[in-house]
């Protein structure tokens, strides 16, 4: 049961985060011209200098190089930084629903009753009235589920229209605890981590995009770049 939750968590993840391009856009499976023809001229020139970037970028990530990771992150010039904050915000928290979905053998509410990454970190869990502990596994469903409504909420995030200045404090809450399941991962559950890292190496993206808009201060990036790098 608890399987097949975290894949309905991982579906609710990808379809209320995309749900609105999917509207928008048309449904899937339609030609890359038809798909085109439903972006707005403007939007499309505003956002091709990030699709040139990316896809420079994306060539050389097997050679795991940090200008080019650095660069995937570097919001475009004519491109909106809360905008594009946001979209990578959204991104990340599919990503790593699917990393949930592989901790689903590992990390149960036996073997990890708490939510840690070193035994010096303990995280409470915001999904309730008042903070409490939560087994990590519960955590990691919580946040994800809550970022996913955050992101996908019409009062903080309204469609089509720009990220409202009272929104943006809520990147920097979302991505502390995001990372706090990548940090649960490397500490407690190094295997998995390493295989997930190596095929996406999505601690190493995180981190470089938390860094460039400092979205989580040094002191709370406890996963030793070494760790994550080399994976």
């Amino acid at each position: 049961l608890r399987a097949a939750g975290l894949r309905l968590l991982q579906g609710w993840c990808v379809v209320g985060l995309r749900s609105r391009e999917m509207r928008r856009r048309g449904a899937p499976g339609g030609t890359a011209e038809e798909l085109r023809a439903q972006v707005p001229e403007d939007e499309e020139e505003s956002w091709r200098p990030e699709l040139a970037r990316h896809s420079e970028a994306h060539a050389q990530l097997e050679a795991l190089d940090p200008l080019a990771i650095s660069r995937l992150y570097e919001c475009p010039e004519g491109v909106n930084e809360a905008a594009w904050q946001y979209q990578h915000i959204r991104n990340f928290t599919v990503e790593l629903s699917a990393l949930a979905v592989s901790l689903n053998d590992v990390c149960t509410r036996f073997t990890c009753p708490q939510m840690k990454a070193t035994d010096e970190w303990m995280y409470l869990c915001a999904a309730h009235k008042q903070p409490q502990e939560c087994s990590a596994i519960d955590y990691i469903i919580h946040t994800l589920d809550g970022s996913a409504a955050l992101l996908n909420s019409n009062k903080w995030f309204p469609k089509g229209l720009p990220v409202p200045e009272t929104s943006l404090k809520y990147f920097q809450s979302i991505a502390r605890r995001l990372y706090r399941i990548l940090s649960h991962c490397f500490f407690h559950h190094r295997e998995l981590f390493d295989e997930f890292e190596e095929k996406c190496h999505l601690c190493l993206r995180f981190v470089s995009f938390a860094k460039t808009f400092d979205l989580i201060p040094p002191k709370l990036l406890i996963v030793p770049e070494d760790g994550f790098v080399s994976a």
